[in-house]
């Protein structure tokens, strides 16, 4: 008997259905919960293989609490050596000591009523964009700063500077910079031309 498979109708092919993805939420689980079994399991080989050093059991003091007394500026605390262990470190370093010859800044010429030669603004800030420099200027100004933006032409790109100021004294200069410390603005002081 002799069959003719050209004339055999092929099945037709089951539908074909996009994969889903699987939730977010499920992988993060199956994350989590795996990455805690791994951790379990190579705490468990870690104990079993016997290299676990001994925990050390702090002893509380009982009794008044000791004074701290500042240290003396050219002492070092000598460290806690453990039986057989010895640092170079501590032997060979008083060895290296470089002398400098380095002399005091005397800070009482840092007057802070000395009036500065030439005015000078404190920058915090330079944008391409004027509402930007606007925005700035209205944040610093309600940190009580005299605020101004100066347009500037830098390479070709205009530059919208945000400058408070003029300062005249060494004071003003630090009582501003002191406020730009505390709200975390960056400055850089610029000599007015």
């Amino acid at each position: 008997m002799t069959q003719d498979f050209a004339k055999i109708r092929p099945e037709p092919l089951l539908e074909k259905k996009p994969v889903e993805n699987p939730p977010a939420w499920s992988l993060m689980i199956t994350g989590v919960v795996l990455g805690i079994t791994i951790g379990v399991f190579a705490c468990v080989l870690l104990y079993l293989s016997g290299n676990v050093p001994p925990i050390a059991q702090a002893t509380i003091a009982q009794g008044p609490v000791a004074s701290a007394e500042p240290l003396a500026a050219n002492t070092l605390a000598e460290p806690e050596e453990e039986a057989g262990l010895e640092l170079e470190f501590y032997r060979v370093l008083p060895e290296n000591e470089v002398i400098v010859d380095a002399t005091p800044v005397d800070i009482s010429s840092q007057d802070p009523d000395r009036v500065l030669e030439t005015p000078h603004m404190l920058q915090a800030g330079a944008f391409e964009r004027r509402e930007l420099a606007d925005t700035e200027k209205a944040r610093q100004e309600n940190l009580g700063l005299t605020v101004i933006v100066k347009e500037q032409t830098v390479g070709g790109r205009t530059l919208f500077l945000v400058q408070s100021g003029p300062y005249n004294t060494n004071g003003e200069i630090e009582a501003a910079k002191t406020v730009y410390r505390r709200n975390n603005i960056s400055s850089l002081p610029v000599a007015v031309r």
